[in-house]
Parts: structure tokens; C-alpha cells; sequence
């Protein structure tokens, strides 16, 4: 019997449950009448009613027990489909997973033949869950699970144990290719965007991988240590997936020292900026700053903001973090000369909070900076996690008088069509670009591209990571004049006179 979407009775349950009643009725009619009427009933013999009587029973308690039956076949129905099923994928749950990755581990061990634990997660999903709203965020889910079973073979068990964590149990068998190629195009097919009922969402995806039986033959065991090697795939890069491997396990206990001291450090201010100049050759000066976030830990010294951003950001402690950066660089921004910009990093997270826009205009407001003077720096991918929205918040930053630049512009996402919808003002030629200009001619070529292609948009472009004077000269040549990196000045914090840090005298305050 297929089973019900609820614990109530279906229409031939009720059906067959009113006629067992009905024939209870009928037939303590007939024994009254029989009471009533004496030894006969309408001509009949007290042995014929008898033996009607007898009948109806039988058809009653037949009725009566098809009808229990039926109950307890829905009822089992209903429950292994609450218990065994996703409702919002129809893939396995969490416990069914659990069961059959324990099946998995006892026959790899008795035949010895290998299988893979994929573990998957769209990152930031509670980030994209809000901003989108939750009714979107499961359009997004079932999308990705639908994608998710179109790119693996179709034996393969997955199940969803999490709102945006998958797994899959991959047989070695199954395998048409390397491991590495499976795990390459299986991410980049679900990192496509996904075409929503009111927009295109585009995610970022991690995996973990763990092997059946070397990496042990425990259910839960096996589901920690995949979900190690994902968040260690997380905190490596976009798109990105890793095996696990004992070294994960002390990366995951750094992990969770930083989560654990972020609040305390920004409590006891930890955190300082540091400003590293952009120098336009052409005009022969310094244009800007960039502020660059530092934690100063009192034991263990300065902590890279690579090793802390992402788990800030996974944790929310990039809100409160990246509002005090906001503020600060923008009162900084006093005690630089006054033709200067200072430019703040924006993290998706941050960019996608719900009233960003009245955040930056308050600030503005409060620290007195010009709005010009203040420059955003964003990611592709974080203009592209809802792009309709993103539009609409640059479009409102424009409007206040802000500048956008588009940072690490070019490694972030291949469809350039966001450029005609989106209001920026600066493309920023990623590092890696710019570090293989004196080894890789190709990159030459994209520097060039990127610089017609700021020229024919009506934006300016600037090269980060310059460190030599050889890329310098290419970068010129290539038609760039806007450089930040050692080779100009490395970021340090910002020094005041103690005699004279007001506003007029700003050009006398330097930056080492």
C-alpha cells in the first residue's frame, strides 16, 4: 500500500471502517428483532436467523480485521516515510544514511571492495537562506538534490543529513575516471546557477571525501571525519574539495580555537587596520589606501585574516567585525590627505546583510568622510550569490556617492554579463594575473583584456600584488597606470603626529 503524506486514515480505510460498523448495527438489530419476535423472523426458522447471524459476524469481524490491517500498513507506511525519507528532496534522511553507510563499511570490510564517502555542502547556505528568503532557499535545495542525482550514476545512495549537506556513497566499482576528475566536474556542475522562479542563484560548493574501509567502518566516525575534510575543502578555496587525512584532524582544532577566541579578541580590540597605498604612475601619486584588517593575538601573535575571515563569516562574527572596519577606516580616513580614498573589503556575508546600504550611510554620516572618498571592494561571487538584489544595493551605493571596485576581477565567475547590470566603477586585476606576467604570456593577454574591457565601460582598472619592477613595466605597457602592492609600500598601521592629527594638516601624516 503506498504510503500517505499523513497519519490520518485514508478514504478505503474509512470506507471499509463505516461498513464494519454499519453490519455491527444491522446485526444487533436482527438479534433484537429475534428477542422481540420469538422463535421466528418474517417466516424463517429460529436456526436460518441463527445462521444469518452467524454470517454477518463473520463478514463484520472480517471487515473489522481488513480495516485494523489497513491501518497498520498505513501507519508503518507513514512512519518509515517520515523517519527513512527527506520531505523537501525525497532522498535519504539522516538516520536511513547513517544505516546505510554502516551496510557500506560491513561489506566493504567483507568483500575489500573500496567505497567513497562524497560529502557535499553549498557554503553559506544560512547566509543565502536569509537574504533570499526561506521559501526560495528550499526552491534552491530541492534544485540542487534534482542536479545533485542527474550528475552521479544512478545507483549510487544519497542522502541529505543537513539543510545544505549531502552525502553519497560511491562505489569504486562505479568509477569511469580518476577520483580527482569525479570531484572536479561533479563541483563545477553544481556550481552552475540555478535558475529560481524569480532569479539565478549562483553557490559556492565544498566537498569532503573519506575512503571505506581505511578511513574506518563507524557510521558517525566516517560522517566526522568527511565533514573535516569539507570544511578544511571550505577554508582552502572556492569550489573546492579535499581527502581526509590525520593532518585534518589538528587544522580542525585550530579551527575551533579560532572560532572560539574571535569574540573575545574583538572584545579586548585585538583587531587593528593597516593601510597599504595605491599609486597612480601617471598622476605620480598616492590616490588611495586600502584598509586591511589584523588580529594581534596576546599569545599567539598576528593571525592572518585568510585563517580567520572565513570562520568569522561562517560563524556571524563578520557582522559586528566588519562594521568596526567600516567605522574605523572611515575615521581614518580623516588623517589622510584629503584627495585620498580609502577602500574597505566587503565580505559577501556583510554585503548581503538586510539593511547594508543603511549601515554604509550612517557611518558616512556619523564620521563625516565624503562619500567619494569611500571605496567598497566586492567579490564576483558576492554580487552574484543574489544577483537581482545585488543590483539593486549597488545601484543605492552609487546613488549615496560611493565607489564600487570589483576585486580579484576575473577568477570569481566566467559570465560577464553582470557587468551591463551592475553600477561599479573599478575593476582590480587579481594577483595571480599579475604574479605570472614575467613567466606566462597568456596572462599578459588577460591583464590587456581586462584593461580594454575597464576602458570600454567607462571604468578605471588597478593591478594588485605588483612586487617588481618588470611588472610594473608590463602592466604600463599593457595599458594599466594604478598599482598597489610591496613594490609601492606594504600595509602598515596608520601613524599620527601626537602634536598635529587634525584634519588641515592631513598631508603631513604618512603611512609606513
Amino acid at each position: 500500500m503506498p504510503a500517505v503524506g499523513n497519519p490520518n486514515r485514508s478514504p478505503v480505510f474509512r470506507l471499509v471502517t463505516i461498513a464494519s460498523s454499519a453490519l455491527g448495527s444491522f446485526i444487533l438489530g436482527l438479534w433484537w428483532l429475534q428477542t422481540g419476535f420469538g422463535d421466528g423472523i418474517a417466516g424463517l426458522s429460529a436456526q436460518a436467523v441463527g445462521g444469518i447471524i452467524a454470517g454477518l459476524c463473520a463478514l463484520a469481524a472480517g471487515g473489522a480485521a481488513m480495516s485494523f490491517f489497513a491501518g497498520i500498513d498505513e501507519s508503518v507506511d507513514y512512519v518509515v516515510k517520515e523517519t527513512q525519507f527527506d520531505k523537501l528532496t525525497g532522498l535519504l534522511s539522516r538516520p536511513a544514511m547513517i544505516a546505510r553507510i554502516a551496510e557500506a563499511a560491513q561489506s566493504t570490510v567483507r568483500t575489500g571492495e573500496p567505497v567513497f564517502l562524497l560529502d557535499i555542502d553549498i557554503s553559506r547556505f544560512k547566509q543565502i537562506n536569509e537574504s533570499i528568503g526561506y521559501h526560495k532557499g528550499d526552491e534552491l535545495v530541492r534544485a540542487f538534490a534534482q542536479r545533485l542525482k542527474a550528475s552521479l550514476p544512478a545507483n549510487v545512495v544519497i542522502g541529505r543529513i543537513a539543510a545544505s549537506e549531502f552525502v553519497v556513497l560511491y562505489p569504486d566499482a562505479y568509477f569511469t575516471m580518476s577520483m580527482e576528475v569525479i570531484a572536479e566536474r561533479l563541483i563545477a556542475e553544481l556550481m552552475e546557477p540555478y535558475d529560481l522562479v524569480t532569479h539565478q542563484q549562483s553557490v559556492n560548493v565544498s566537498m569532503g571525501i573519506v575512503a571505506l574501509p581505511k578511513d574506518g567502518d563507524d557510521p558517525i566516525l566516517l560522517l566526522r571525519r568527511s565533514n573535516l575534510a569539507l570544511q578544511h575543502a571550505r577554508a582552502t578555496g572556492i569550489g573546492d574539495w579535499a581527502v581526509f587525512h590525520a593532518d585534518i584532524g589538528r587544522v580542525a582544532d585550530y579551527r575551533r580555537w579560532i572560532e572560539a577566541e574571535l569574540h573575545g579578541a574583538f572584545e579586548r580590540g585585538d583587531f587593528d587596520l593597516h593601510y597599504q597605498p595605491q599609486i597612480d604612475l601617471l598622476k605620480g601619486r598616492t590616490v588611495g589606501y586600502e584598509a586591511l584588517i589584523r588580529w594581534k593575538h596576546p599569545e599567539r601573535g598576528m593571525i592572518p585574516p585568510m585563517e580567520f575571515i572565513p570562520i568569522a563569516e561562517e560563524t556571524g562574527m563578520i557582522g559586528p567585525i566588519g562594521e568596526w572596519v567600516l567605522r574605523k577606516a572611515c575615521r581614518d580616513a580623516r588623517h589622510l590627505p584629503e584627495d585620498c580614498f580609502v577602500a574597505v573589503n566587503i565580505s559577501a556575508v556583510q554585503f548581503m546583510t538586510k539593511d547594508f546600504v543603511g549601515l554604509v550611510s550612517d557611518i558616512i554620516r556619523e564620521t563625516g568622510i565624503e562619500p567619494k572618498r569611500l571605496e567598497l571592494e566586492l567579490t564576483e561571487t558576492a554580487m552574484m550569490q543574489d544577483r537581482a538584489r545585488a543590483a539593486v544595493i549597488l545601484k543605492q551605493l552609487s546613488e549615496l556617492g560611493v565607489t564600487v571596485a570589483v576585486d580579484d576581477f576575473g577568477t570569481g565567475y566566467s559570465n560577464l554579463s553582470y557587468l551591463i547590470d551592475f553600477s561599479f566603477h573599478k575593476l582590480k586585476i587579481d594577483r595571480s594575473f599579475v604574479s605570472r606576467l614575467e613567466t606566462d604570456q597568456n596572462s599578459g593577454a588577460v591583464v590587456s583584456t581586462i584593461v580594454g574591457l575597464s576602458r570600454a565601460l567607462g571604468v578605471d582598472a588597478i593591478a594588485e600584488g605588483v612586487e617588481t619592477e618588470n611588472q610594473a613595466t608590463l602592466l604600463r605597457a599593457a595599458g594599466c597606470d594604478v598599482f598597489q602592492g610591496f613594490l609601492f609600500g606594504r600595509p602598515a598601521p596608520l601613524r599620527m603626529s601626537d602634536a598635529d592629527s587634525s584634519p588641515a594638516r592631513a598631508r603631513s601624516v604618512s603611512v609606513h
